[in-house]
C-alpha cells in the first residue's frame, strides 16, 4: 500500500515537472527575439574564433596536437554545446526576489531547483533544435560529410546531456548570490566569463599554459563543453571518454549537494528582502 502511494505520488509529481517542460518551450518561443539575438550573438562569437583560428592555422599546421581539420570541428561543436542552456536564469530570479514571488515558487508542492530544470529543459529543447539546423548547415559546409561511429555519437549525446547538467548546477549555484546582492547583472555576467573561458568553449584546454592547464582539469567547467567537443573530434580515446563522462557525473552529484546546501541557507534570508 505504501509502495503504490509512493509510485502514485511520484507520477502526479512527474506531470507536474514535464508541465514545466512545456511552459520552458513556449516561454522560449514567446520570447524568441532574446532567443535569436542570443544564438545570432553565439554564431557571430563562433565566426569570429574560425577565422582567427584559420589565420593561426596559416602560419602553423599543428597547434598543441591541434590540426586545422580538427579546429574546425571543434569551433561549431562548441558552438552547439555553448548554446544548449544558453539563457541564464539569474536575472529573473532576482526579480522575483525583490519583488517577493519567490515565495510563490517556494510554497508549492514540487521542488525549486527541480522547476527550474524542467523549465530550462524545456528551453534547452528549442535552442537545440534551431541551433542543430543552423550548426548542421554550417559544419556540412565547411567540413564536408563525416559520419561518427555509432558508440562515439552514443557517448557523445551522453556527455552533452551531462554538459548541460553541469552547467545548470553552476547556473543554480550562482542564482543563490542573487538572494543576497541586487546585482544580478554582475552576477550573470560573471558567470558567463568563467564558463566561456574554463569550459573550452573559446580555447580548448589543451592549449592553456601548463599550470594553468593542471587547474581547469581539476575544475567542473570543462565538463559542459570541452569533453563533449573532444569526444565528438575524436581526440579522446573510449576509455578517456568514459572517465570524462564519469567526471561529468560526479560533479553533478557534487555540485548538486552544493547547491542543496546553500539553497537552504538562501531560502533562510528571503525575509531581508520583505518576504
Amino acid at each position: 500500500m505504501l509502495y503504490a502511494d509512493i509510485r502514485m505520488k511520484t507520477e502526479v509529481d512527474m506531470k507536474k515537472y514535464f508541465a514545466y517542460i512545456r511552459c520552458g518551450f513556449l516561454e522560449g518561443c514567446a520570447y524568441r527575439s532574446t532567443f535569436i539575438t542570443g544564438m545570432l550573438a553565439n554564431f557571430i562569437q563562433a565566426v569570429v574564433l574560425y577565422y582567427v583560428w584559420k589565420s593561426i592555422f596559416a602560419y602553423q599546421e599543428i597547434v598543441n596536437g591541434y590540426t586545422w581539420e580538427i579546429m574546425k570541428q571543434y569551433v561549431f561543436v562548441a558552438f552547439l554545446c555553448n548554446s544548449v542552456f544558453s539563457m541564464g536564469f539569474e536575472m529573473g530570479i532576482a526579480e522575483r526576489i525583490v519583488k517577493g514571488d519567490i515565495i510563490l515558487d517556494l510554497l508549492k508542492p514540487l521542488s525549486y531547483r527541480g522547476t527550474l530544470f524542467f523549465r530550462m529543459l524545456g528551453t534547452a529543447g528549442l535552442e537545440f533544435a534551431a541551433t542543430f539546423v543552423l550548426v548542421g548547415s554550417v559544419y556540412l559546409a565547411v567540413n564536408g560529410v563525416k559520419f561518427l561511429s555509432g558508440i562515439r555519437t552514443v557517448l557523445f549525446l551522453v556527455s552533452l546531456f551531462l554538459g548541460m547538467g553541469v552547467k545548470f548546477c553552476i547556473q543554480y549555484i550562482f542564482s543563490l548570490l542573487c538572494f543576497y546582492t541586487d546585482n544580478s547583472y554582475g552576477v550573470t555576467k560573471a558567470r558567463e566569463i568563467l564558463t566561456n573561458f574554463f569550459s573550452g568553449a573559446l580555447i580548448p584546454l589543451a592549449m592553456f599554459p601548463g599550470i594553468l592547464r593542471e587547474i581547469v582539469n581539476y575544475l567542473p567547467f570543462k565538463g559542459i563543453i570541452y569533453t563533449p567537443c573532444c569526444i565528438f573530434i575524436g581526440t579522446l580515446s573510449f576509455g578517456e571518454s568514459i572517465v570524462g563522462i564519469s567526471l561529468q557525473i560526479a560533479w553533478i552529484i557534487g555540485l548538486g549537494l552544493l547547491g542543496t546546501l546553500l539553497g537552504k541557507k538562501a531560502f533562510g534570508v528571503i525575509s531581508m528582502y520583505g518576504g
